[in-house]
Parts: C-alpha cells; sequence; structure tokens
C-alpha cells in the first residue's frame, strides 16, 4: 500500500488522510496533541479524543469510534486500537477490500503503562507506519520506577529545605500521569489552569485521581509542589516566587541538547514516547512486511534494514529521508 508523508500520511489509494495538520474532508485525528490535528469537515477520533478537542471541533461533524468498532466504506474498513500515549489515544488498523492488505498506523505511541492512559495493543498488519521520535540508539531510558523514584526524592529533598518545586510537563498527557504518580505519592499538588483543565476531563472520562488536586490561581502555599507546562507559563507561574527549583521530566533528558524550556535543576528521562529499543521490539510484535517510519530519527528504519525488514524513512511529500532527523515539538 503506497504512503505518502506531507504533514500528515495520506494513503492515495484509499484517498484517506491520517493525522493531517491541513484541513481536510475526512481524516484521523489519532489523539488530541495539537501537532496531529485539524478542524477537518469529518474528524474520525475516540469519544475521549472527541471530549479532549471540545470546541476546537465545534464546526466539524466528527466520526466518534469506539476502541475496535470498524468504520466500514466502500473502499476499506478502518478500526481503532488504543495507543497508550494519552487519554483517547488511538492507532489506526486500515484493511483495503480491493487487496487485503493490512496498515497499521501508530500515531505517538507509548508501551509502558500508564495509570491515566488506556494500556495499548499491537494488532497485527503487512504494512507499518510508525512514528520514530526516540529513534535513534542513544535513547534507551530506564525503567519509569527508577526515574520516578529519583523524582520523589529529589522533591522531598527540596521540600525539606523550604524550596518551591516546580515539575514541568506537557498540558495533556504527560502532566495528568504525573499528577496521578505526585497525588499517589501523598504530595499536595498545585496545577497549572490549562493542566487542570484537561485533568477534569480526565475525570470526566472516568479516571480516579487519588486525592484532590487544586488549580494555581497565583498562591502557592508551602510544602506544595507546582505541575506546570515547560516555556513562558511556567516562567510567568513562579514570577516573583524564591527559591524556585524546577524539574523536568522528558526523553530529550539523554540527548545531551537542550530542545525546548529553559535547562531544569534536574532533568530526568520520562517520557509518553517510546525509546528505541522498545520501538524495535514493537515492530517485532507486529510483524510487517513493510515499515515506513515518519518524524523523529531516521536511524530506526535503518536498524530495521539490518534486522531484515524493508524499511524506509519517509521525509516530506514521501522522499526517502536518509541522514538527518526531525524533532516535532510535543505539545
Amino acid at each position: 500500500m503506497q504512503v505518502v508523508f506531507d504533514r500528515g500520511v495520506y494513503l492515495p489509494e484509499l484517498d484517506l488522510w491520517l493525522d493531517s495538520l491541513r484541513k481536510r474532508d475526512l481524516g484521523l485525528i489519532s489523539h488530541a496533541h495539537s501537532d496531529h490535528t485539524a478542524r477537518h469537515s469529518r474528524p474520525i477520533l475516540t469519544p475521549n479524543t472527541r471530549r479532549l478537542l471540545g470546541d476546537y471541533l465545534k464546526r466539524s461533524d466528527p466520526v466518534t469510534l469506539e476502541y475496535h468498532e470498524p468504520l466500514d466504506t466502500p473502499g476499506y474498513t478502518l478500526t481503532l486500537y488504543p495507543a497508550g500515549h494519552c487519554l483517547g489515544s488511538a492507532q489506526a488498523l486500515v484493511e483495503s477490500k480491493s487487496t487485503g492488505g493490512r496498515l497499521l498506523y501508530t500515531g505517538d505511541i507509548k508501551v509502558r503503562p500508564s495509570p491515566t492512559n488506556e494500556p495499548i495493543e499491537a494488532p497485527a498488519c503487512d504494512t507499518l507506519v510508525i512514528e520514530s521520535t526516540y529513534g535513534q540508539p542513544r535513547y534507551v531510558f530506564p525503567s519509569q520506577e527508577d526515574v520516578l523514584a529519583t523524582a520523589f526524592r529529589t522533591l522531598r529533598n527540596w521540600l525539606s529545605k523550604g524550596e518551591r518545586p516546580v515539575v514541568q510537563g506537557y498540558t495533556l498527557g504527560k502532566s495528568q500521569e504525573l499528577l496521578s504518580h505526585l497525588l499517589d505519592e501523598g504530595f499536595d499538588v498545585e496545577v497549572e489552569n490549562s493542566i487542570f483543565e484537561k485533568a477534569l476531563v480526565y475525570q470526566d472520562a472516568g479516571i480516579h485521581f487519588e486525592s484532590q488536586f487544586r488549580r494555581f490561581v497565583g498562591d502557592w502555599p508551602e510544602g506544595s509542589v507546582l505541575l506546570c507546562p515547560p516555556g513562558r507559563k511556567s516562567r510567568d507561574a513562579v514570577k516573583g516566587f524564591r527559591g524556585v527549583r524546577t524539574m523536568e521530566l522528558t526523553g530529550w533528558a539523554l540527548g545531551g541538547g537542550r530542545h525546548w524550556g529553559r535547562r531544569g535543576d534536574a532533568s530526568l528521562p520520562y517520557s509518553d514516547h517510546p525509546d528505541f529499543n522498545e520501538l524495535v521490539e514493537y515492530v517485532e510484535r507486529v510483524q510487517p512486511t513493510q515499515v515506513y517510519t515518519i518524524n523523529g530519527f531516521p536511524d530506526l528504519a535503518a536498524h530495521l534494514r539490518s534486522e531484515g525488514y524493508p524499511a524506509v524513512h519517509l521525509a516530506r511529500n514521501g522522499e526517502h529521508q536518509v541522514d538527518t532527523g526531525v524533532q516535532m515539538k510535543l505539545l
């Protein structure tokens, strides 16, 4: 099945767009992060992704699918499977009626367990289109449990010294996951407004948080942790406070470079994406006969070729990308 990558994935034989960043008549939205969405006339998405996008799609006519519920069209059947990345995130299995070929588009996935996301599934396919955000061998993450244990010790140490800890996480997905872990550990948590609003949607969808959390409105009680997105929102929130210490939890902590935001006082490798080894293992689980990698680094495709998989890293307009990586900002 032919695959074109141009600000989204296009299947020309089926005239189907997956995570197009331009408005389409019909197109999949795999999850609610802004680097995978557009105001399509008829977006295909899960109920929880529709909840999270809210007014963003108020002029659209969504096609809402539960996981495992097929969408039948004259040319193909499309079925959504959990992706594990954030609430409502989905992979799309597209089955061609003319050829019988099965293409799996992963969107963003997370293979490690999360207290706030539906656990990932791995349907078998012939063609796999997989995000390779951390598709470079240097990105191999330690266990989540070890990283979280280090994070909790560090936060308690800062609090014992009377300092004010900020934990940075992207507004949707990682922040709600971190909020759950922090509350489970007994921390008092102040939550920046954009994260707080998304956490309310999680609660509406049935996600349970161990204890109450508070919307941050400028008052920062001593002994509490502030959960905030990186960048300007974080800088504005802590303005005027003394003794602020910042913790970043991001897979880029292993990269040795700074992609976004400012350097934290502690930077720990915790991600809502798979590391390099997990990407390879996922390919092995679904056993495709053809692999296309998108975004991230081309190294994953090169490694898969060495393992015997026909694998190509797609750049803009479906061209083969050999020696450079594209790192998309995670919002």
